[in-house]
């Protein structure tokens, strides 16, 4: 744990700002994290409001080999945004957005969630391509690729950034774009954290019509076959306004697991009827279609992806064709594991069919992001209360992941430049970055000894040092141990 005389020293630096130590009222509170098991003990919370206060903290977490982490929406289930007795720069009170109409841009501190984003941007009937769960944080949805509705449209998130400023391992407060610092631009757009603290984002927004038409469906589970079918033929289409997501879990208030979906159309409720008419002649026992204000649809799965418990997320690949036999298997797999741990009924599995032919028109090399394919993604988000299950569920939730991607490598032509994961639902179990970064990891490895040598920023998908020495033979014994010095 953070000696206090070091939390002192601190908090003297940080004029302006709050530090959280043990003991402190908000203390706990600031620990808390949208999964249980992400929560650890900091030994201080820096609740920054500049960038400059961001610098001062990496300059002195570094000074004092200490480790340091940062919380933006506090999503992450693998605990990047949480250290066990270090510092975390908690980025939750930089929550300004300004909204530039004329220039149809937005900035956007890096501690905003999405629904401040969204909101922002509806205030003069526009949007941004954004995250699906309202809650979550822009930066770690932005650094790892970011999907959203209205993808199929205009691309990715990282498609539509046009500029970041970042405080770099060396406290510098930097901007990168297509003009300054263009490697460190590209190396941000699909890698992650692994390069600096992100205290801005600058996306270009566009011309938002209101109201939009979504809604959620639920059917018994013998409706599956009808709704694979649906999925083909929605595929089939690539209607670029649309989008439609199905799996399992057991709904609020229903008695057991169902088939659940959720559709989207960026348009008139007509067309939209009309899309989505052979899903509703299946029989919902559920439904909730209609007109909606764009905002109010990012906000569809607050309930069901809500804070609390405790989670774990696995995430893999889909194409087309959807074959029933398939859908079945993961169907039986869920409720043979809900049988096993009935405390985890209200798991999740979703198949995401965005349209992928706007990502697919941007050239693989021309972000990190290594996931430029014809795939949907797919996720587990297994959710539970003991302790005691953790093994059981991280088991399952793993398990599924490798059991559909091997699917996918078995019944569909993988893109060489693609790795079919999407690095957002992934973590890098077996240390190897190539398996998330692919063809790109080479030139990763390269601009993290450029901007990051001695792996400052070494959580959340990181081009960990562990990388670079066992993929490419990098001496990293000069690199600073992740420990508290003695004073």
């Amino acid at each position: 744990m953070l000696p206090s005389s070091l939390a002192q020293k601190l908090q003297a630096a940080l004029k302006g700002a709050t530090v959280l130590t043990p003991g402190s009222e908000g203390y706990e509170e600031s620990l808390k994290r949208w999964s249980e098991t992400a929560e650890k003990r900091a030994g201080a919370v820096a609740q920054v409001t500049t960038p400059e206060q961001v610098a001062i903290v990496i300059s002195f977490a570094r000074k004092h080999c200490i480790e340091q982490v940062v919380r933006g929406g506090g999503h992450s289930t693998n605990g990047a945004s949480s250290t066990e007795g270090g510092i975390v720069i908690d980025l939750s009170k930089m929550n300004r957005v300004t909204v530039d109409p004329e220039n149809m841009t937005i900035a956007a501190e890096g501690g905003c969630l999405w629904k401040d984003v969204d909101e922002a941007a509806g205030d003069y009937g526009l949007a941004a391509v954004g995250g699906t769960v309202n809650h979550t944080g822009i930066g770690g949805l932005t650094l790892g690729g970011g999907y959203g509705y209205l993808t199929g449209r205009h691309g990715l998130v990282i498609d539509n950034l046009l500029k970041v400023k970042l405080v770099n391992a060396d406290s510098q407060i930097v901007t990168a774009s297509p003009e300054e610092h263009p490697d460190l631009f590209w190396a941000l757009r699909g890698a992650g954290a692994s390069f600096g603290t992100v205290v801005e984002f600058t996306y270009r927004v566009y011309q938002q019509r209101e109201p939009v038409w979504a809604g959620m469906a639920a059917f018994p589970l013998n409706k599956l076959a009808s709704i694979v079918e649906f999925a083909n033929d929605f595929a089939l289409g690539a209607n670029p306004d649309a989008s439609f997501n199905f799996g399992f879990t057991t709904p609020p208030h229903a008695p057991g697991p169902m088939v659940v979906t959720l559709g989207f159309y960026n348009g008139l409720g007509k067309d939209g009827k009309r899309i989505f008419a052979p899903l509703f002649e299946a029989g919902p026992t559920f439904e909730n279609f209609g007109p909606m204000p764009y905002c109010k649809v990012n906000a569809l799965l607050e309930e069901s992806s809500g804070h609390g418990g405790r989670k774990v997320i696995g995430g893999a690949a889909c194409a087309m064709p959807f074959a029933l036999e398939f859908y079945e298997e993961v169907k039986q797999d869920l409720l043979s594991f809900i049988e096993e741990v009935p405390a985890a009924k209200e798991s999740v599995v979703v198949f995401e069919l965005v349209p992928h032919g706007k990502l697919q028109e941007v050239d693989g090399s021309a972000t990190a992001f290594a996931n430029r394919g014809p795939y949907y993604n797919a996720v587990c988000m297994t959710k539970w209360d003991d302790p005691e299950d953790d093994d059981k569920c991280r088991n399952f939730t793993f398990g599924l992941k490798e059991k559909v991607s091997e699917h996918l490598i078995k019944t569909s032509a993988v893109n060489p430049e693609s790795i079919g994961k999407y690095l957002n639902y992934n973590d890098l179990t077996d240390g190897r970055s190539d398996h998330m970064f692919g063809s790109h990891d080479e030139k990763l490895v390269a601009l993290k000894w450029k901007y990051d040598p001695t792996n400052v920023f070494n959580k959340w998908g990181a081009v960990t040092a562990a990388a670079m020495e066992q993929n490419h033979g990098y001496n990293t014994m000069n690199l600073k141990p992740r420990q508290i010095a003695v004073e």
